[in-house]
């Protein structure tokens, strides 16, 4: 939120960060439903809680496309920063899919196991390191701009 913030002052595409906002609220929302439920994480049957919360877990990528693209023409890596999200919103698109078809079908998660693995280690992580490269630069860009 706080980002949105500033970003209004800054960049004229702001508005695209929104989704990616609402997105982590309702992640943090329905973590506590997961938690609460009083069951153990992603044991059979699948709750409407765990099912929501896979796919709000996939739609990050995509927001973060649309994050990466509010600041796009900023700097230079932004386009890799895009590059980076659209592939693994590629693989999620497809990963959200394929579990909600075995979900709905089955009410259980085994057969999705090794893609929501390969997503959790590998390609929300390489999207986490681009927010951390981007948060780095524009603060390396604002230490620049306050020295004379």
């Amino acid at each position: 939120m706080l980002f949105l913030l500033k970003a209004r002052k800054i960049l004229s595409r702001w508005y695209l960060a929104v989704p990616m906002c609402i997105f982590l609220s309702l992640l943090v929302i329905t973590n506590f439903l997961v938690y609460f439920n009083g069951k153990p994480f992603l044991s059979e049957p699948i709750s409407t809680a765990e099912t929501l919360w896979i796919a709000l877990l996939a739609l990050l990528s995509p927001c973060s496309v649309l994050f990466f693209l509010s600041s796009y023409g900023q700097d230079s890596s932004t386009k890799v920063y895009i590059v980076v999200s659209s592939a693994a919103s590629l693989f999620s698109i497809f990963f959200l899919f394929l579990t909600l078809i075995e979900i709905s079908r089955w009410a259980s998660i085994e057969a999705v196991v090794l893609p929501l693995i390969f997503y959790w280690t590998i390609l929300m992580p390489a999207i986490g390191v681009c927010f951390l490269s981007n948060a780095t630069m524009y603060r390396e860009n604002d230490n620049s701009e306050e020295e004379p």
